[in-house]
């Protein structure tokens, strides 16, 4: 072959290699139903609010050395039903496929050596026809089984050495269960025949069944776990295996000042992070950028960030976070809304009546700590968390997706006193 030909046919692997990463990089977002950053908790940063409990697990380093932005269990024993840490989730709809739905599950996993008995990853009434993800040492070969309906597959031996991070697909596509071992297809086989029945909460790091609760511990980390209602493409997943962000966000507020909108945000961790580009809509669907800032691009400590938006339109006003790292992947924060009114001076909820996410107005005259509350119709408390006010008329939004349909009380507990408001769950 000529030298020309061969310089021709090398740009253009090069150049497909470039255009196949670009399409491998996104991040998607489409479909997303619940999303749990395992970040030391198991609060869910989807659309769903599927908040979990946790029993015993602690926070650990992710794969790129970050501390508190992934999830341990140590569960070590060779008895089955010696379980000590866990972690629950709700029952909701939104996860909880019927037969004839397409899903995708997606997580990091770091399964700890040696390790000599099976484990559940991840448990949702497996025993009763549902979901079901977990750990094999199959004569000396680990192995990932996953399970739906009552029909499993596992993967090839050798497939998933310990000791090392992995990323983990398992699709249901029109009867055809498989599973991806760090973006590459690896084993399907088809579903079963029994009809779903989610009648217990899903678990974290165990398997279960109403006799034994809690068996088949996890002993190892789990990290950015995902839930889609449908099934992603093979490039999706390959590009979720290369691209999982290694940046870690925490909380994102705003407060109304004269000034304008200040935007304030955290990240637990960074790695190779590029930018952060504030977008803005005024009904909470179509969104515009209206800045970006630069990204410290490497920190295992917690980073700040603050944009003021000096020009907010008029009413309210709905912002969200695209976050890019240098490769280009990217993926979205969750929406929140800022009240543009100047007189703002009591604590004010939308939508009421809510389903999914609750929009909080608080109005502060100093910097402080508060914490809020809320408390279902008997007095007990469903939601806690600590938030730092700024003077002005704060914002913040917290997911009920998961909360029954009843009536509820937002407290806010100040050194200025207490606040309350009720608000409808629908």
């Amino acid at each position: 072959m000529k030298l020309k030909q061969l310089l021709l046919l090398f740009v253009l692997l090069i150049t497909s290699c470039l255009l196949s990463f670009s399409l491998f990089s996104q991040i998607p977002t489409s479909g997303i139903v619940a999303y749990w950053p395992l970040n030391g908790n198991y609060n869910d940063m989807g659309p769903s609010g599927i908040n979990g409990t946790n029993s015993g697990s602690t926070s650990t380093a992710n794969k790129f050395g970050a501390t508190n932005t992934a999830m341990l269990f140590l569960n070590p024993s060779l008895t089955s039903t010696t379980v000590v840490q866990w972690a629950t989730h709700p029952v909701n709809s939104n996860v909880n496929f019927s037969g004839t739905q397409d899903f995708t599950y997606s997580f990091l996993v770091f399964c700890n050596s040696p390790f000599v008995h099976t484990a559940g990853f991840y448990d949702n009434n497996l025993n009763y026809g549902g979901t079901g993800i977990w750990f094999w040492n199959a004569s000396g070969f680990p192995q990932i089984q996953f399970n739906y309906k009552n029909a499993s597959v596992g993967t090839t031996n050798g497939a998933f050495p310990v000791g090392i991070w992995h990323a983990v697909a398992c699709v249901r596509a029109a009867g055809i269960l498989k599973v991806y071992i760090d973006g590459l297809l690896n084993a399907t086989t088809p579903e079963g025949t029994n009809v779903p029945a989610y009648t217990y909460p899903a678990r974290f790091g165990t398997m279960f069944f109403a006799s034994y609760p809690h068996y088949n511990g996890f002993n190892g980390k789990l990290d950015e776990f995902r839930i889609y209602n449908r099934a992603l493409s093979d490039a999706e997943i390959a590009g979720l295996a290369i691209t999982t962000l290694p940046l870690k966000l925490g909380d994102f507020t705003a407060v109304k000042e004269q000034s304008g909108i200040k935007l304030n945000w955290e990240t637990l961790s960074e790695q190779n992070t590029s930018y952060f580009e504030i977008e803005r809509s005024n009904d909470g669907t179509n969104f515009t950028a209206i800045g970006r800032l630069n990204a410290r691009g490497n920190s295992t400590d917690k980073q700040y960030y603050s944009y003021i938006d000096n020009q907010p339109a008029t009413g309210t006003n709905f912002y969200r976070l695209k976050l890019a790292d240098i490769d280009g992947a990217f993926t979205y924060s969750r929406i929140i809304a800022v009240k543009n009114d100047n007189n703002l001076i009591t604590l004010q909820l939308f939508p009421n009546p809510v389903t999914d996410i609750l929009q909080v107005q608080i109005p502060a005259t100093k910097k402080e700590t508060v914490t809020i509350l809320i408390t279902d119709a008997a007095g007990k408390t469903v939601y806690s968390k600590k938030q730092q006010l700024s003077e002005g008329n704060n914002a913040a939004s917290i997911p009920v997706q998961h909360l029954p349909e009843g009536t509820y009380l937002l407290i806010i507990n100040g050194k200025a006193g207490r606040q309350t408001k009720l608000f409808i769950k629908q």
